[in-house]
């Protein structure tokens, strides 16, 4: 209890209200981040084939190595909501990250291909959610009586959130500009040795 003892403060920004809030948005940002995996895999056409290169072993590699991150993410982000239950700052310190790391991965991923605007409009409302999150999250963190605290804690997350808004901006742009053009006329896919319909991923390519 001393660390949470230790850097606690209290006010109407450490609200039961706040708590829900922003572990609720946290929340939602991280199954969006699921949400944009999946819905990009399936926007892009692709399909899973058995080919001659081990396809099947490389994806359940590549959703081992998922499932470890977001278990990852998932831990720190459940003992950020404790921490910001005891209305620590830590809570808070542990949080904003995470929800950065949810926008990164969710308007970075540059999933959005010609003439998708539904799925598009998706993609901008679930990078939305992180946002959104992190302003909840700042306000609790805005009323700390410890001005010095306040700033160097408040630059350390600006040092954070600079990749991933130089990030994430144009990758959200490029999103958006993908939706509005005209999708590309269908095409056949056509595979070289292994056999006929080989290969790993087959499915339309990013103009």
């Amino acid at each position: 209890m001393a660390l949470v003892s230790t850097a606690t403060s209290s006010g109407g920004g450490w609200s039961r209200k706040v708590w829900f809030w922003a572990i609720g948005l946290t929340a939602a940002g991280l199954l969006g981040v699921v949400i944009a995996f999946f819905g990009g895999t399936s926007a892009s056409g692709a399909r899973l084939t058995p080919g001659c290169g081990g396809g099947i072993g490389l994806l359940f590699v590549a959703l081992f190595i998922f499932a470890v991150i977001a278990g990852f993410v998932g831990a720190l982000a459940v003992v950020g909501a404790i921490l910001l239950w005891f209305r620590s700052t830590w809570g808070v310190l542990l949080l904003i990250p995470v929800n950065l790391l949810s926008l990164y991965l969710i308007a970075g991923s540059q999933n959005v291909y010609a003439g998708q605007v539904v799925w598009g409009a998706v993609v901008v409302l679930l990078a939305a959610i992180p946002v959104i999150a992190i302003g909840v999250l700042l306000w609790p963190l805005w009323t700390r009586r410890n001005r010095l605290a306040q700033v160097l804690q408040l630059l350390i997350l600006g040092a954070l959130a600079v990749p991933v808004v130089l990030t994430a901006g144009p990758g959200l742009a490029a999103d958006v500009n993908s939706a509005l053009q005209a999708p590309p006329a269908p095409q056949v896919a056509t595979h070289a040795g292994c056999g006929a319909a080989t290969g790993f991923i087959v499915g339309g390519e990013q103009p």
